[in-house]
This record gives C-alpha cells, sequence and structure tokens, in this order.
C-alpha cells in the first residue's frame, strides 16, 4: 500500500512515463541496508582501501601522529594523570568536595564530588573530567542525572596546555594563552548552568573513604595511568591520519572551496575544518595564518573548547557507563565552545 504522497507523485510521473522510484526505495529501507552501522563498515573499508593505496604516504601521518602525542601530549598528560588518580584513591574528592559543596549545589544542583572533579579537570585537562565522571558513576557515587550534569562543566583543557603549548609554543604570546585560558574556563563555568535542570536526590555527599595500603594505591594508580594516557594516544595517532586522509582524498579542499565561494579565507576554512577533528593540529594551522589575533584567537578557542573529534571520542570512551549519549555530549562541547569563542573576542577586543 502506497503512502498518500506517494499516490500523487506515482500519477503524476505515470502521466510523463518517469520511472517511479518509491518501491526501490522502501525495499532498501526495509532491508535495512542504510543503518549506522553499515556506513561504518563502510567508512572502515574506504580507509583501509585508502590506506593501502597509499601506504607510504600514510605510515608518515601515523609517526608524525605519534611524534605528536609523543612530544607535545603525553609529557604533560601522564604526571597529572597519575597525581589525579593518586588524589582520587586517597579520597581527596571529600575534602574538596567540602570546600565547593555549597556554591555548586546553588550554582549547578551539584552532588559535592561535582568540585573535585571541576578542580581536577581544570588542572589536568583533557580527558580527565570525563574519566573521573566515569569512575565516580562506577563506584555509585553519582546517577546518570547527575552525570550529565558534572559532564556539562568539567570538560576542560589544562594550563600548561593552552598557555604553554598554544599561546607560547604556537601563537608565541603568553597572553594570547591567558586570554584563551579564561575564556575557556569561564565558558566551562557558564556552560553548566544552561544544563543545571532540575535538583536530583544525592546518591552520596561525599565519597566512601578508602583503607587501602600504599604500595596498592600507587600500583593501581600507575596502571590506571598507562592505560589512560595509552588509550589518548592512540586517538590521537588515529585521528591525525583521519585528518590527513580527508585532506589527501579531497574532503577537507571541498569544504574550503564552499566556503571560499561566500568571501571566507580558504587557509582559515582548512584550519578550522582540520581542528575539527584533531584539535592540537587545528590550533596550530591557525597559528601560522598571519590573521589578526582578534579573528584567530576566536576560533583557536572554539576549537580548544569543542575539542575535536579526537578528544570527543576519548571523552566518550570513559563516559560510556554512565549512558550520556554522543549527541548529549556534542550539544553541550557546542554550546561551552560558542561561549568560549565570544568571550574570547570581547576580551581581544578589549587588549
Amino acid at each position: 500500500m502506497l503512502l498518500p504522497f506517494e499516490n500523487i507523485i506515482y500519477f503524476l510521473s505515470a502521466q510523463k512515463g518517469i520511472f517511479y522510484p518509491f518501491p526501490t526505495y522502501r525495499f532498501i529501507v526495509k532491508s535495512k541496508i542504510f543503518t549506522p552501522r553499515n556506513f561504518l563498515i563502510a567508512g572502515v573499508c574506504v580507509l583501509l582501501i585508502v590506506f593501502i593505496a597509499q601506504t607510504d604516504v600514510y605510515l608518515q601521518s601515523v609517526k608524525n601522529g605519534l611524534n605528536l602525542y609523543v612530544t607535545a601530549v603525553l609529557p604533560s598528560m601522564l604526571p597529572f594523570f597519575f597525581f589525579s588518580k593518586l588524589l582520587t584513591e586517597l579520597d581527596f574528592a571529600s575534602d574538596a568536595g567540602k570546600l565547593l559543596a555549597k556554591p555548586l549545589k546553588r550554582l549547578y544542583s551539584s552532588p559535592p564530588v561535582g568540585g573535585y572533579i571541576l578542580l581536577m579537570s581544570m588542572l589536568c585537562g583533557y580527558p580527565v573530567g570525563a574519566k573521573l565522571v566515569g569512575e565516580f558513576f562506577d563506584a555509585g557515587l553519582i546517577d546518570g542525572k547527575q552525570a550529565k550534569k558534572i559532564a556539562s562543566f568539567t570538560s576542560t583543557s589544562g594550563p600548561l596546555f593552552i598557555v604553554g603549548t598554544v599561546g607560547v609554543s604556537m601563537f608565541d604570546n603568553k597572553l594570547f594563552g591567558f586570554v584563551l585560558l579564561f575564556s575557556h574556563y569561564l565558558s566551562a563555568l557558564l556552560n553548566g548552568l544552561i544544563y543545571r535542570g532540575r535538583r536530583s536526590s544525592d546518591i552520596n555527599d561525599t565519597p566512601v573513604p578508602k583503607s587501602l595500603e600504599t604500595e596498592d594505591i600507587l600500583n593501581k594508580s600507575m596502571l590506571n595511568t598507562f592505560l589512560s594516557v595509552g588509550l589518548v594516544g592512540g586517538y590521537i595517532t588515529i585521528f591525525n591520519l583521519f585528518l590527513d586522509v580527508c585532506e589527501n582524498t579531497g574532503l577537507i579542499p571541498f569544504i574550503v572551496k564552499i566556503f571560499e565561494n561566500i568571501g571566507v579565507n580558504s587557509r582559515l576554512t582548512s584550519a578550522f575544518s582540520g581542528g575539527l577533528i584533531e584539535m592540537t593540529k587545528g590550533c596550530l594551522l591557525l597559528s601560522q595564518t598571519n590573521f589578526p589575533f582578534v579573528v584567530t584567537l576566536p576560533l583557536a578557542s572554539f576549537l580548544l573548547t569543542f575539542g575535536g573529534l579526537s578528544v570527543t571520542f576519548q571523552s566518550l570512551t570513559f563516559l560510556s557507563k554512565t549512558k550520556i549519549s554522543p549527541a548529549f555530549y556534542l550539544l553541550t562541547k557546542f554550546t561551552q565552545g560558542i561561549l568560549s569563542s565570544v568571550i574570547c573576542f570581547i576580551v581581544c577586543l578589549i587588549i
């Protein structure tokens, strides 16, 4: 049986001798050919074919991704991952939670552990916030609704990366690094207000104190650290490869051409598009465009805050047990990115 709009199109097409496509379309849909799983399989197969066809090119991409990770990311990430896990095992979350309990409850309807997660996220950077949310949920100290609230304001990069790597190393200006840092942190705090929702009942106000031997704490923290940094390194390497594939197969040049036709500079579009996939490389490309900082800094601020697909998949891996949907997480990161870029633009106009 045809749907009403299909009857109309069938009648019109029959009058003009045009082939009627709907039965074929409906057969394809019913046979479940176009499913997310099949699209993913097709995409992976295409990537493998491209990789095999130009092995020498993409082996270099993998080496570049590993080099970026080992030289720029790992040195600042490993100690922070280790010490944040160590503090968690030592129940520092209880102490931090007591200090920040009242403002967090008023502002975000969040349990006290949110204060500890926010503090460690700001200190350590991606994806420590998501990692801690996952750990506290897994321990039964927060529920799914609380996890969503906390995740909306505890997903931040670290000061060492923003000021040191992006501000000093890329933009060659320490002040720019602090402008980015201020915009980034303020946007996270404001973003939590958007998703605070109604107050939910607390499972536990503070984490349960642990009584582990020091050796057990150190071994557990070290093992957890190396598993986590290995996961992050894998994502950075793979998405650096994916970025080069998008560039070489013409996807990014195609996007650049579209925006160029409406008057947007091609170098800005290329850098920003690449940053949506791999944030670190996108910030580097923005710093090399030689555009005024009032243009490049807000764009870099958005990329730092949104995080790109690489950081997104890192965070979603740690948040998988909380049942936070990818769509919700991406929405929170998008609104936070917009807030960050607007704040950064205003600060740039002032300075």
